[in-house]
């Protein structure tokens, strides 16, 4: 269900603009030659390429609004990285229709025709289009080379987070340059066109987006600040948990929810999902597990009292389905929704039953203690998939457990090629699609 939101949010994006664009055309736009053809095409790739670069910049804003709609904050990052492919087809689209002519008649092989003289360019004086024309062409075109390098190190996931955020953080002031580019150089017949109030209002809301944006204004009134206030390693996983204790207001948050999290130091807020239920005593809890660059410096780094700033809450892994029957599946580090889950279920009465499903290769005992007592405090079935042992949790070994698991809401959060094939499984042996509740969290 989550993936045909996202699936169904792009073709709207990219169908709506592309309808809007060919209405606003006049008749026989495509029956003209084929250089003014081209000129045509020139200005729809453009308008396609910056009206989806606009949808993408205004998400990462993280306008709370859009998440019931499309499920959440981490379905917004797949949005935007889609959204970014899409772009980056239209703009290189955009080059090669603008630059490519050009090129070739450089080598010999055909000669432009003249461009026909405009009133405009017969006026003297200033005219703002006119005499903004060829800078806004120039700085436009450098912008897109901008945009595909930042594109590039986006796509590249070996490429360290800290260095591509510090990059990634350019890419509002790029749009803006494009923006520039686009409002000189587009066919202002467009403006009174069917696609016009939509173009506008999407470069209007782009346009203030990457103003917070390069403002740092993002997620400011969700933030509170705070103190760590507990630490604890569990060394056989890696598994750290850091106790935040908040002296700034706090708007709450629900079990499966997370958070960003800086810890002060030279690293960009990183999300975390919180581990505690919040019972409005102004702490929270993190379970992080040392995997990244940064993460695994984590418990060498951090230490008690020291400031924390928390940006939240977002998502909506919040438990509620269709049925009353629920499997979940935690792999590695994704067990801390279920634990957020879990400590608050023995504040509310569950209304069916609950099979807890937690798949790692390195099981601590320390950090399973708590969450088998927290199990069987609350009536939730628990099952250890110990990947050391090589235990695996297929779709065989589930049903075996769980005879009635078509019948089940499953939520699952952890490595995505595991929830992939999980849910793949399921759907093909008869769960509902809209059953599958997974975790789709990614910066990148």
């Amino acid at each position: 269900m989550q993936f045909k939101r996202l699936t169904t949010a792009l073709a709207v994006a990219v169908g709506g603009l592309l309808g809007l664009w060919l209405l606003s055309l006049p008749p026989g736009a495509f029956d003209q030659g084929f250089w003014a053809t081209r000129t045509t095409l020139v200005y729809g790739s453009g308008v396609l390429a910056l009206g989806l670069m606009s949808i993408g910049v205004i998400l990462t804003a993280r306008p709370v609004w859009f998440e019931t709609p499309l499920g959440g904050l981490d379905k917004f990052y797949r949005l935007h990285k889609w959204l970014g492919i899409s772009v980056l087809g239209f703009a290189i689209m955009h080059w090669v229709l603008r630059k490519g002519p050009s090129l070739i008649s450089e080598i010999g092989l055909f000669s432009i025709p003249p461009k026909p003289a405009h009133a405009q360019e017969l006026e003297t004086g200033f005219n703002l289009f006119r005499d903004l024309k060829h800078p806004a062409a120039e700085i436009g075109e450098w912008a897109l080379y901008a945009l595909l390098a930042l594109a590039a190190i986006a796509l590249w996931k070996r490429f360290p987070y800290k260095y591509f955020y510090m990059t990634h953080r350019l890419m509002p002031a790029v749009y803006l340059v494009l923006v520039f580019h686009a409002f000189i150089l587009i066919d202002r017949s467009y403006w009174t066109k069917p696609l016009g109030p939509v173009l506008a209002f999407l470069l209007l809301t782009g346009t203030t987006a990457a103003l917070i944006s390069l403002f740092r204004r993002i997620g400011y009134s969700r933030k509170a600040a705070g103190q760590i206030a507990t630490l604890s390693l569990y060394d056989e996983n890696q598994v750290l948990d850091v106790g935040v204790r908040l002296e700034t207001a706090w708007r709450g948050h629900e079990a499966g929810q997370f958070a960003f999290v800086d810890f002060d130091d030279a690293e960009a807020a990183h999300p975390f999902t919180i581990t505690s239920a919040w019972l409005d005593d102004g702490l929270l809890k993190f379970s992080i597990k040392g995997i990244g660059d940064y993460t695994r410096t984590l418990a060498g780094s951090l230490h008690v009292g020291q400031g924390v700033v928390v940006e939240g809450p977002y998502g909506r892994f919040n438990f509620q389905g269709d049925g009353d029957r629920q499997i979940w599946i935690g792999g590695g580090v994704g067990i801390t929704p279920f634990i957020a889950r879990l400590k608050q279920l023995l504040r509310v009465s569950r209304t069916g039953p609950i099979d807890l499903f937690y798949a790692t290769s390195t099981p601590d005992s320390g950090f399973m203690a708590p969450i088998r007592q927290l199990a069987q405090q609350t009536g939730v079935a628990f099952h250890l998939v110990d990947g050391s042992k090589n235990d695996r949790l297929t779709i065989e070994t589930l049903a075996a457990m769980v005879p009635e698991w078509k019948q089940a809401d499953v939520w699952f959060c952890g490595p995505s090629g595991f929830g992939d094939s999980m849910r793949l499984a399921m759907v093909a042996q008869g769960l509902p699609t809209s059953r599958f509740h997974q975790e789709l969290f990614d910066m990148r």
